[in-house]
């Protein structure tokens, strides 16, 4: 199956606007990169992505517009703008403040601390979480992270699919 040109198109202008929001938090400081709006908007705008990458394909097909069509334009509108949101972070942590995952680290641990988390795990299992998350932070962490997340956005591809498919308006 073709993967539409509309659809990449949507995921890349989704993904700009993943990436100037995460420029703006960086900007404002690591509370608005941690807080849960910035993370709540960068899947709203994905899933707006994904939804106007349906309806431009659906506008576009002569024939019917297939489950399977509207899976593979909504699936590759969110790939394309999570791959662009990706490269912004690789960029961030590694290039511009390559101590930035240090700062985060360090954040996180104080919102622990002050929320008992810490003294309730085991120290072992604290030693454990802060080994994923400093692995979670370098390249190669971020693409294996990314690349699970495609597993999450094919579901909600899968809905968004179902949601946008056309039947053939001649069936009963």
């Amino acid at each position: 199956m073709k993967i539409p040109k509309q659809s990449l198109q949507q995921g890349a202008a989704a993904g700009i606007i993943l990436v100037v929001v995460k420029l703006v938090a960086y900007l404002l400081g690591i509370d608005a990169m941690t807080s849960g709006w910035a993370g709540f908007g960068q899947l709203v705008l994905v899933v707006a992505g994904m939804f106007m990458a349906c309806s431009i394909e659906r506008k576009a097909s002569v024939e019917q517009f297939a489950f399977g069509k509207a899976f593979i334009a909504a699936f590759a509108a969110a790939a394309v703008a999570t791959f662009l949101a990706l490269a912004m972070d690789v960029v961030l942590y590694s290039v511009i403040d390559p101590s930035l995952g240090g700062k985060i680290m360090d954040y996180t641990m104080e919102e622990f601390e002050r929320s008992g988390v810490l003294s309730i795990l085991p120290e072992e299992q604290v030693e454990g979480m802060i080994e994923d998350v400093e692995f979670a932070m370098k390249p190669a962490g971020q693409f294996l992270s990314w690349s699970l997340g495609l597993l999450f956005w094919g579901v909600v591809a899968l809905i968004v699919g179902a949601i946008m498919k056309q039947k053939d308006p001649a069936a009963f």
